[in-house]
């Protein structure tokens, strides 16, 4: 959950928390920006792992364009492509790539890698 909005997590992805006994354990969930969509085929096909959001700022980069917005009071920041055409105040569904999602532990605040991982 991110504040108070759930995301399915793979099961890939809970097999490893499980198996380093992180079960019912809160943890720290981290998306990095270029791993936000807002493209619809990407939308439409996630299910589960969606978030409604409106949009602090858009910072036009070229390219791309940083969007700063907050989900359930956690700041984050989504890089989407330019040709997307978003103004401050604007609400926009967000699609998470959650087989890039990375965890840590709530009280370490250390990466939880699969074992084997570097």
């Amino acid at each position: 959950a991110i504040g108070e909005v759930s995301v399915d997590v793979p099961e890939g992805k809970m097999k490893f928390l499980r198996e380093q006994g992180y079960v019912n354990k809160e943890l720290i969930l981290g998306i990095r920006p270029e791993d936000f969509h807002d493209e619809p085929v990407f939308i439409d096909s996630s299910r589960g792992t969606k978030v409604d959001a409106t949009i602090e700022v858009a910072e036009l980069m070229g390219a791309e364009t940083m969007l700063y917005s907050q989900v359930a009071g956690q700041e984050f920041v989504a890089r989407v492509d330019s040709r997307t055409d978003i103004q401050p105040g604007q609400k926009l569904e967000l699609a998470l790539d959650m087989n890039k999602a990375h965890f840590f532990d709530q009280e370490t605040e250390q990466r939880i890698r699969p074992v084997g991982e570097k």
